[in-house]
């Protein structure tokens, strides 16, 4: 037989080993969404890779015979054509069904190359053999063995390669053509070495089958066949993949949204058009304490109070007839109920959704139990306050307000103003803590003793206000003393029994207010009023109370700033000798020249001075400007003997009093001996603190007068143990002597107890000659008096010192 020699067309070789190529990345692609698939979606992504695979191997191999040119028609056998197809696809489908197990081993994997190996070797050898030419093929066994290692080795790798991108799909996008490119050229080598394996000769007893398919034709149809499928194939995985991603991400924003449902505190209920439940989260257990299998298919009203239910209803009826969206989207406040029965304050959002034309309601659903306990907790600090839990100060001028809109000028309404009297003692005595006792039992008493329960307010510290709504003013004053005489009882605290009184200002609306403020401020100062009468009783407010505290408010303010505005001035009246008629000395006594009242004497300020303290820098003040006033007189020539400054208890009980005086005297550069301090006998009332005191002024060589002698609760020690130096007779004394025999006793008395203790002796407040004759008869020193001047200004001292008036005993 003659050997036939054929050869190789190149342009069908590059599409043979492109077709294995594609079939081999398309295969590739396939493994990836295998491996990813579950229940039937897997078999599917078999079938398919397998045809993908197998049609790909079979349709390579035919082009590759294709690209094989002899001079001869070359058909083929349908039987054994088919026989070869379905060799090839079962030996793809068999690699597929491998690596679509997740225990494919080692071993797995080598068996299941001998059979896909195998697959394809009786694929390739079939087709061989349904091949119907005028020749006939033989092979050499060398080469056929070389395809045969060559199918099994390239089968080995092919599974490897899909286990690898199956396992790590991560590694396709990096890696996929190169590794089609490997599979591909191993599909094609098996099949050019089986080739190589064949050799042709001519035989004409081989005769073609009338029952057969021309190679050209079947080359042509399975190559645009294989590429159509390709094609097919790759689209239907890009398709897949782009709904398998739209898949995953919904699933995913399911699991996401299903998840922070789950999470949420909140509770997340789903209710369907006929009011029954339809979706139920854990929030929603939590806060309403039904399980889910308890409530879903439930009615909704389940978990409401009975005075929603109707409400809800209808507006479901509603909404379903109209779509009218009343509260949908809205936040509206309500109630829900626990499973106990427990109502407690809810937040609910709703809003709607439409499935299969089915309305469904969705309910965000907050539990603000805790938010409206911080609500009422932040209106009671705003509102009450916080010892006594009765109203404070600003919801007491909230309600006084609200009355006064609602009544006309002819209804009466009280405003009593309580204060404890002398309650800052309890603190200081005891501590604040027991005077906070004092004050819940005070409340306790004002609310129990009260039939017809008014508004009773803490306004501040020990401050409490009652407001009596259509009164009058007997039922006013009577409430009072009531309350006045139920204080009264002792307070039993800690073992202590403690008696606490009341001093209460009222005030009246009409006719003592308009307005909230002006009826609480007139009620204070009533209050004050009753306080500076001596407390423990109440005080109705009148314009003269008000003008007399408005005067002292006033003063009180002035006073403040009088001494840099240089408003204080200093008067001197002169102490003048009774034999001689001399003035030897003058007192200097201080005035105010308000701009606004004009001048201001001593009893009206001095006591509020005292009361504020703003005697202590006023005092020294006063002591430093007389210093320096005695030394410009005496610096001119003029012979007098000291001058005398009156000293305040206030002054005199502060600790630094006597290093005060040694600053002034050694500022102004006076002589101690010329400095005379006044005192009262209020100021010596504690010897502990007095006597000290005096006998470190008198060591400095300081003079001191005790004045207004016989007019308080004189005592003769006083004289025994203090170091005075002068005694001064008090003016009411001085002024009637000649019309009282009493009075002249007790002049006479202190004049002869002084000149027996050698003390020097003062009259006070001589206005007659007659007074002044009488003090001469009895041997007093020095007296001072409107008979001789009255207490004059500076600027006019010079003439009063050239003045001398002398006086004979007749």
């Amino acid at each position: 037989m003659e050997e036939m020699v054929g050869h190789y067309h190149v342009w069908f070789v590059v599409l043979s080993i492109l077709i294995a190529i594609a079939a081999s990345f398309a295969s590739l692609r396939m493994v990836e969404r295998l491996r990813r698939a579950v229940g039937w979606h897997r078999w599917k992504w078999i079938v398919a890779g397998g045809t993908m695979l197998g049609g790909g191997i079979w349709s390579m191999h035919f082009v590759a015979m294709l690209a094989y040119e002899m001079d001869m028609t070359v058909t083929y056998d349908m039987v054994l054509l088919t026989i070869s197809i379905l060799s090839s696809a079962l030996a793809s489908f068999l690699a597929f069904y491998i690596i679509s197990q997740k225990n494919s081993n080692l071993i797995r994997l080598l068996i299941g190359s001998f059979f896909i190996g195998t697959g394809i070797i009786t694929m390739h050898y079939v087709g061989m053999e349904a091949m119907r030419m005028p020749a006939s093929i033989v092979y050499d066994p060398w080469i056929v063995a070389l395809s045969v290692v060559i199918a099994y080795s390239a089968s080995f790798v092919a599974l490897i390669v899909f286990r690898a991108f199956s396992d790590q799909p991560s590694k396709f996008s990096r890696y996929s053509w190169g590794a089609a490119v490997v599979l591909g050229v191993a599909i094609c080598g098996m099949h050019y070495t089986g080739m190589e394996a064949a050799t042709f000769f001519h035989d004409e007893s081989k005769v073609v089958a009338t029952m057969a398919i021309y190679s050209e034709t079947l080359g042509y149809t399975v190559t645009l066949g294989i590429l159509l499928l390709i094609g097919l194939f790759t689209l239907l995985v890009r398709f897949d993949s782009k709904m398998e991603h739209q898949t995953e991400q919904l699933q995913f924003m399911d699991n996401m949204y299903q998840s922070i449902i789950e999470s949420a505190n909140d509770a997340v209920i789903t209710m369907a058009q006929d009011g029954t439940i339809y979706s139920w989260n854990s929030g929603a257990a939590r806060m309403f304490g039904f399980n889910k299998d308890k409530v879903v298919g439930q009615p909704l009203t389940m978990i409401m109070p009975d005075k929603y239910r109707k409400a809800h209803d209808g507006g479901v009826a509603r909404y379903m007839e109209t779509k009218q969206k009343r509260v949908i989207g809205q936040t509206v406040e309500l109630e829900g109920q626990h499973e106990s029965g427990r109502i407690f304050p809810i937040e609910l959002s709703l809003s709607t959704t439409m499935y299969r034309e089915e309305v469904f309601f969705t309910g965000m659903i907050r539990d603000i139990s805790e938010r409206i306990q911080n609500q009422e907790r932040i209106e009671e600090l705003v509102y009450k306050d916080e010892l006594t839990k009765l109203p404070n100060r600003r919801m007491l001028n909230e309600h006084i307000g609200s009355l006064l809109e609602k009544v006309d000028e002819k209804c009466c309404i009280a405003v009593l103003f309580f204060d404890l009297d002398r309650f800052k003692q309890i603190n200081d005595v005891y501590g604040h803590r027991l005077g906070d006792s004092v004050l819940i039992e005070v409340t306790k008493r004002l609310q129990s003793n009260v039939e017809s329960s008014p508004f009773i307010a803490r306004q501040s510290g020990d401050e409490f206000v009652m407001v009596l709504g259509d009164t009058s003013s007997y039922h006013a004053g009577r409430l009072a003393e009531q309350l006045i005489e139920t204080i009264k009882a002792p307070i039993a605290i800690e073992e202590l029994e403690l008696f606490i009184t009341f001093s209460i200002g009222i005030s009246l609306y009409p006719e003592d207010g308009q307005t909230a403020e002006a009826l609480i401020k007139h009620a204070d100062t009533a209050m004050y009023q009753a306080k500076m009468n001596g407390g423990g009783h109440y005080q109705f407010f009148t314009t003269e109370i008000n003008d007399a505290i408005s005067r002292k408010m006033m003063l009180e303010t002035g006073l403040r700033k009088a001494v840099e505005r240089e408003e204080i001035e200093i008067y001197y009246q002169p102490q003048v000798d009774v034999t001689t008629g001399n003035v030897n000395s003058f007192e200097a006594l201080v005035r105010w020249n308000h701009p606004e009242l004009g001048l201001i004497p001593p009893l009206d300020f001095i006591p509020l001075a005292e009361e504020t303290k703003l005697i202590i820098p006023i005092g020294e003040w006063i002591l430093s400007e007389s210093c320096r006033q005695f030394l410009v007189w005496t610096e001119q020539g003029h012979s007098l003997k000291h001058i005398s400054v009156n000293i305040s208890a206030v002054q005199f009980q502060e600790p630094d009093f006597p290093q005060m005086v040694v600053k002034v005297i050694k500022d102004t550069g006076i002589n101690p001996e010329h400095l005379d301090l006044e005192l009262t006998e209020s100021v010596i009332q504690n010897p502990d603190i007095a006597i000290p005191f005096m006998h470190q002024l008198k060591a400095m060589g300081v003079r001191l007068s005790l004045d207004d002698f016989g007019t308080g609760y004189s005592s003769l020690s006083y004289l025994k143990e203090f170091p005075l130096d002068t005694l001064k007779i008090d003016k009411s004394f001085t002024q009637t002597v000649l019309e009282s025999e009493k009075d002249q006793a007790v002049v006479d008395t202190i004049i002869h107890m002084a000149l027996k203790l050698n003390l020097n002796v003062i009259a006070e407040g001589v206005e007659t000659d007659g007074q002044l004759q009488y003090l001469l008869g009895q041997k007093c020193h020095q007296y001072q008096g409107y008979l001789y001047s009255a207490p004059i200004p500076k600027e006019e001292i010079e003439g009063l010192l050239h003045k001398k008036r002398g006086w004979t005993i007749t």
